[in-house]
């Protein structure tokens, strides 16, 4: 029997509509504008959660950078005219400004391996803080070196065109993107984690992340950087196999220090407890330990110089306590005061901490001036006569401007950034 019309169009309309053909290319357009949205969204209730202080701090902070932009673009078209370095002292307070950002951007890793490779849980409140921080401070390392380049563009040969395998300089710069990688996929992970719906790849990933990020921060980063004076033998302060070890331990005592210091004054300003006390008693007890360890190289360092039987050791000690005792008391007093605070009980509280973190910090900056800079004072010839380096107002002014760069960029990022997570 053949169906009539009626039935053929009532059969038709019972089948199943097939499904519309879906564009994965209009999918990712809707998550993208998703995304889009959500920033938005996010960024307007940060706005309206910040108060005035805030941006008058921003506004402030403005005022230094642009100044040290416009010395630093008349340097890149006049040159180091105005600066106080020469051929005899090529490497002024921007390579100082290196070694001590690197060391402080890999030490704040430690935090990481804490969490993560020893079970402190208790740290996981400032585990992304502590990334940051350090991808903030290996940033203005490498700005520094463009500053004292010259002409920024300059400093990109190295490593991708003018590249030597066998040169220090090659390895350490090439290691600063790849530490640089490192953070930011770290930071990235730990800011999944944070949120409230991680997935089991994205724990696993931080946690791996900041395990492999303190060794190759310290053994690869920070190692090869004090290499590079290691392997100089024109100098009496840098030619010794201890220097990358001294390079090492005193960028665990200041990255920690700095991560710390950076806590505290987080809590006091949003006036909230980010660690317990019992938290702040154990990294003093830690950063103490750190600290401990950077005195005791840097007092044998002196010593050596001290009993040394070349001419050029004598002048070197000669140089530090005589023509710059104020950095060198700065440098030892300093650090051995962080270290009594810190071993007293009321040292290892919140104002403990911020004193004894600014006086480390202040310490060992003092250390790398005199480490890097005042170490090319000692004439390589008779006939050089008396050497002299004071750092001149341009390099002042385009210093302060790039610390800041990085001060202004750290507070932004903090705040946009789901980065914060109380007790």
């Amino acid at each position: 029997m053949v169906p009539d019309r009626n039935e053929k169009e009532a059969h038709a309309l019972v089948q199943p509509v097939a499904a519309p053909e879906t564009y994965p290319s209009i999918e990712l357009m809707i998550g993208i504008r998703q995304t889009i949205a959500d920033i938005k969204s996010h960024l307007l209730e940060v706005y309206k959660a910040t108060g005035k202080g805030f941006y008058l701090f921003i506004i402030i902070l403005l005022f230094p950078i642009a100044w040290g932009m416009i010395v630093w673009y008349h340097t890149i078209v006049e040159g180091h005219l105005g600066s106080g370095m020469s051929d005899v002292v090529p490497w002024g307070v921007f390579i100082s400004a290196l070694a001590y950002f690197v060391g402080a951007s890999a030490g704040a890793t430690i935090v990481g391996q804490l969490i993560y490779a020893f079970g402190r849980t208790d740290y996981k409140p400032i585990g992304a803080m502590a990334i940051l921080f350090g991808l903030i401070c290996i940033f203005g390392a490498t700005q520094f070196v463009m500053m004292d380049v010259g002409v920024p563009w300059r400093a990109l040969k190295v490593p991708w065109i003018l590249h030597n395998p066998t040169s220090m300089f090659f390895i350490s710069s090439t290691s600063y993107f790849g530490f640089m990688i490192i953070l930011s996929a770290e930071l990235y992970f730990s800011i999944k984690v944070i949120g409230t719906r991680p997935t089991g790849f994205d724990k696993k990933m931080a946690k791996w992340l900041g395990i492999l990020a303190v060794p190759y921060a310290l053994f690869v980063v920070h190692t090869f950087t004090g290499t590079i004076f290691g392997v100089i033998k024109a100098r009496e302060m840098w030619n010794t196999p201890l220097i990358p070890v001294h390079f090492v331990l005193s960028a665990l005592a200041c990255g920690f220090a700095g991560v710390a210091l950076v806590t505290v004054i987080t809590a006091k300003l949003e006036k909230r407890e980010i660690l317990t006390a019992a938290t702040y008693s154990h990294m003093g007890l830690v950063l103490a330990g750190f600290i401990s360890a950077t005195l005791f190289l840097d007092f044998t360092d002196y010593i050596v110089l001290l009993y040394s039987p070349t001419a050029e050791g004598v002048e070197t000690w000669h140089i530090i306590s005589q023509r710059y005792t104020g950095l060198f008391i700065l440098n030892i007093l300093g650090l051995v005061v962080a270290d009594v605070i810190l071993m007293t009980k009321k040292g290892r509280t919140e104002n403990g901490l911020l004193i004894a973190t600014t006086l480390t910090m202040l310490a060992i900056g003092a250390y790398r001036i005199t480490l890097v800079s005042i170490g090319q004072i000692i004439p390589l010839y008779p006939q050089l006569g008396e050497v002299h380096y004071v750092p001149s107002s341009h390099e002042v002014i385009m210093g302060v401007g790039m610390m800041a760069l990085m001060v202004l960029l750290y507070s932004v990022l903090a705040k946009v950034l789901p980065i914060r997570k109380s007790v």
